[in-house]
């Protein structure tokens, strides 16, 4: 456990794709970095990260444990601290602002910068057995695990926004046998942008199904996901397409901070500056809690950003005598 109060150049909260680069970029630039690690993760459960170069088909604990091992071996100004963060100040008494971070034992950390790079996580449907298969055939992105599930029949979990459009008319592409739309009960909307969606989805060649689903489980029959009904009988896919809400994990770091966010639940962080600063000044923030591309590779390349950036205003810092 570190001493209370320990000070670094730079804080990082997130052990991810985009807090690993992110800490990498500080270290090259030769800075003292606290890396936190909550060992929770978006993509918990899931056996294979895709779409990234060198690593497709990867397990992506693999790819976190080995990323860390490789900056840790390399770069002695880093240091892993596996903990939760769970509150976080900007300290501007004195001559030299700080930050200021605390994990749920009450340990203070202290930092000239601070990266958020927390993610994100999903508020699931309340479904029996989604959660079990949340990434492993349960699809959010066909980027992502699109391509391995393709040749079958493709179910769309909901349609309920233009939003959902793009990617159930790319799910033809990958369609053998058909795609579906489960409304879970929801014959019918009124809200303008869905049935829009539904009537453009159904042009497309998409079936509607409106019974309520009871439940879903792996298909015994085979690989996919077996949809049952509650009125009874129930329906084979190979790959079940849904994009439930995503929150920040460091919402509550976010408000006491006073980031300014976009409106809407996801609430994400807007960035001030190419380097992705926010709008406290000496904050940046990477990866998923600023963007809805959820993709390693763009957590990868906004974590150095962010990175480079607080690498880059400490050494204008150090040159002016200021903080």
């Amino acid at each position: 456990m570190q001493n209370s109060k320990a000070s670094f150049d730079a804080l990082v909260i997130g052990g991810g794709p985009a807090g690993l680069s992110a800490a990498m970029a500080l270290g090259r630039a030769c800075r003292t970095v606290a890396l936190f690690d909550s060992q929770e993760y978006r993509n918990e459960g899931v056996t294979m990260m895709h779409n990234v170069i060198c690593h497709d088909g990867e397990n992506p604990d693999n790819y976190r444990d080995t990323a860390a091992k490789e900056i840790l071996d390399k770069y002695d100004t880093i240091t892993l601290i596996k903990t939760k963060i769970i509150g976080a100040k900007h300290i501007t008494a004195g001559a030299r602002p700080r930050f200021e971070v605390t994990n749920n034992e009450g340990v203070i950390w202290s930092g000239r910068k601070l990266i958020l790079a927390s993610g994100t996580r999903e508020i699931f449907p309340n479904i029996k057995g989604y959660k079990e298969l949340w990434g492993n055939g349960i699809v959010h992105c066909l980027f992502c695990d699109g391509y391995e599930k393709r040749g079958g029949h493709v179910g769309i979990l909901g349609l309920q926004s233009m939003k959902e459009l793009t990617f159930t008319l790319m799910s033809f592409l990958l369609a053998r046998e058909g795609v579906t739309v489960f409304t879970n009960g929801v014959s019918s909307v009124t809200d303008n942008d869905a049935q829009k969606a539904r009537q453009i989805a159904e042009a497309r060649g998409a079936r509607f199904d409106h019974r309520v689903i009871e439940s879903l489980s792996e298909n015994p029959d085979g690989e996919g996901v077996r949809i049952q009904f509650r009125e009874g009988g129930y329906q084979n896919v190979r790959m079940l397409l849904s994009t439930p809400t995503a929150i920040n994990r460091a919402a509550d770091l976010i408000s006491s901070l006073g980031l300014e966010t976009e409106t809407g639940p996801n609430g994400y962080v807007i960035c001030k500056s190419p380097m992705h600063e926010t709008s406290l000044h000496g904050c940046f923030v990477a990866g998923d809690t600023s963007t809805p591309a959820k993709i390693v590779s763009v957590a990868q390349a906004t974590g150095s950003l962010a990175g480079i950036g607080a690498a880059m205003q400490l050494a204008m810092d150090d040159a002016s005598g200021s903080e």
